[in-house]
């Protein structure tokens, strides 16, 4: 019982200390609201207001000055007073005990003292503004004012360098000065929101006409004195070359400075009609095609030079190549009553020479312009500068054909010799067989003969021709080379197969009355040799059996028979090959 006794005094204390904490709170932010607005009051806005009123405001400015009268009288009559009155009653009831009232009230006043400093400062803030307003309006008149003064005595003092543009310059002029008449009123007036709007048009086209006043002159120039004088000057050119001779092709130079007078004429008008930026696409035209006229003229005086430079050069590179056209030609009808010509060596040297003839051609009806005094210079540098490559063209391609041709008859020596060579090697081997006295010859051995004899006969009747190929002759002789070397092996082949299988047969007679296996071997290895003319398999059936009887044999008899030969034991050909 004691303990709750306790307990509920403990409670009653905390609360109460809360309470008191609360209170001394209240009061402290009281005091802070009470300073805030005493700061609020210390504002000067009577005496701003004062100001704004001596500006005899009009119009929109004065119905803003009207409405922040209003809200002083609001702060200064409605406000103010109900925040003291707040702010009293709180400091009174900041020793009571509703704490909940306390703190909304608490709230409320803290919510109207901030309104009203954001009301205090709009206020302020307004109030500078209109005055920053006036004085900056006061100031652009006096400034415009300078400005257009400026203006007017440049475009009295340099109305020659506008040209047709200085009426509607003065025009534009005269124009903003009576806008600058309005602003000045409606400044002096104090109505500066309808003098925002003309000052912001007035800035817009103030600084028009400045861009007009000073992108006019320069092009002014251009059109009536610049272009006119190198006009005058491309015309005194012209008149000058012509009477030199000197002629420009189908461009008509005379016509292009009428067009280009013309063009002038009509940018005039353009400048007059102010509109400079067009004026200055045209005239950036104008001077490139004055440009034009001229690197016309200078491309004619540049090459008449080189072109009298180059006559006598081109002429003499054209009679070398014609020299070396009628030779070649000469040449190739000659080769070809002796061989075939496969790769269009006659077609294609005609061809060139037709060339020749278009090159000289066109030689002669320049040289005939030049004598005449007719010539256009640069277009007879363009043509020496392609005639000499063309020329260099067909003297290499000339040089080739030459080149491709040249070893026709040396080839066809070299061919015959091969030849003979072959009539000589075939005869030979053909001496070898006979010479072995061979029972008779296998029929592999002798079909292959018969093919490399026949490719040579061929070779013989095709080199007989009244026209030689001698491009199918060269793949000829390198097709029968290689037969004829096969048949150099198989021949060897022939001769060390038979003379081997010949002395087995003879010393296995040693054998066949003791081994009937070599009896046997030896009547089936005669048989092949005798009959069959197959030596190879005849010497292969007889070494085999000798190796069982007497190990090593075969390979003593055939290192004897090489050595007594005197050559390498050759790899041994297999059935296949």
């Amino acid at each position: 019982m004691i303990g709750v006794l306790i307990g509920i005094v403990i409670l009653a204390i905390v609360a109460y200390v809360g309470v008191l904490a609360y209170q001394q709170r209240v009061r402290r932010q009281v005091a802070t609201l009470t300073a805030k607005k005493e700061t609020m009051v210390a504002i000067p806005l009577t005496d701003e207001l004062e100001l704004v009123g001596q500006l005899s405001l009009t119009g929109q400015s004065l119905e803003q000055y009207q409405q922040l009268e209003d809200d002083f009288t609001d702060i200064t009559e409605n406000r103010f007073t109900r925040i003291d009155e707040a702010l009293t009653k709180l400091t009174a009831d900041s020793r009571g005990i509703n704490l909940v009232q306390l703190r909304q009230d608490l709230n409320k006043v803290t919510l109207l003292v901030s309104q009203t400093d954001e009301l205090v400062q709009s206020v302020q803030a307004k109030l500078a503004g209109l005055q920053e307003v006036d004085k900056q309006h006061r100031q652009a008149v006096h400034d415009l004012e300078q400005k257009y003064q400026g203006l007017r005595k440049t475009l009295l003092a340099k109305n020659f360098a506008f040209g047709p543009s200085i009426d509607g310059l003065e025009e534009r002029l005269s124009q903003l000065e009576d806008n600058f008449d309005t602003f000045t009123r409606l400044t002096q007036e104090g109505d500066h929101e309808r003098a925002a709007d003309v000052l912001s048009q007035l800035d817009t086209d103030t600084d028009e006409l400045e861009g007009l006043i000073k992108a006019i002159p320069p092009l002014y120039k251009d059109l009536t004195v610049v272009y006119p004088d190198q006009l005058k000057e491309l015309k005194s050119g012209y008149d000058q070359l012509t009477s030199q001779h000197f002629h420009f092709g189908e461009q008509d130079i005379p016509q292009m400075v009428t067009d280009i007078n013309n063009h002038v004429t009509e940018n005039l008008e353009t400048l007059g009609d102010l509109r400079p930026d067009d004026a200055k696409v045209v005239n950036d035209r104008i001077a490139k095609q004055i440009d034009q006229i001229y690197d016309l003229m200078q491309t004619e005086i540049d090459a008449k030079t080189p072109v009298e430079k180059n006559l006598d050069n081109v002429a003499k590179f054209i009679g070398h190549a014609q020299n070396q056209s009628h030779a070649l030609l000469n040449e190739l009808d000659r080769l070809s009553q002796n061989y075939t010509l496969d790769h269009q060596e006659l077609e294609t040297a005609r061809e060139l020479n037709e060339q020749l003839r278009n090159i000289d051609g066109t030689y002669q009806r320049d040289v005939q312009d030049l004598t005449g005094q007719t010539a256009t210079y640069s277009v007879i540098l363009e043509h020496q500068q392609q005639q000499e490559k063309d020329l260099q063209q067909i003297e290499e391609q000339q040089a080739d054909i030459l080149k491709s041709v040249a070893g026709l008859a040396d080839e066809e020596r070299q061919a015959r010799d091969t030849l003979q060579q072959f009539d000589f090697d075939l005869h030979s081997l053909r001496r070898q067989v006979e010479n072995l006295n061979l029972p008779g010859i296998p029929q592999e051995y002798l079909d292959y003969f018969f093919v490399v004899r026949d490719e040579v006969a061929q070779l013989a009747t095709d080199m007989d021709q009244p026209q030689i190929n001698m491009e199918r002759i060269t793949k000829q002789l390198l097709i029968i080379q290689t037969d004829l070397d096969t048949l150099r092996e198989k021949t060897e082949d022939l001769i060390d197969s038979s003379q081997l299988a010949e002395q087995l047969l003879q010393y296995a007679n040693r054998y066949q009355t003791s081994h009937d296996n070599v009896a046997e071997a030896s009547e089936k290895a005669a048989q092949l040799f005798e009959h069959d003319f197959q030596y190879a398999q005849a010497l292969e059936t007889i070494a085999t059996v000798l190796d069982e009887v007497e190990p090593g044999s075969y390979k003593r008899l055939e290192d004897a028979y090489y050595a007594r030969k005197g050559t390498a034991k050759p790899k041994r050909r297999t059935e296949e090959e």
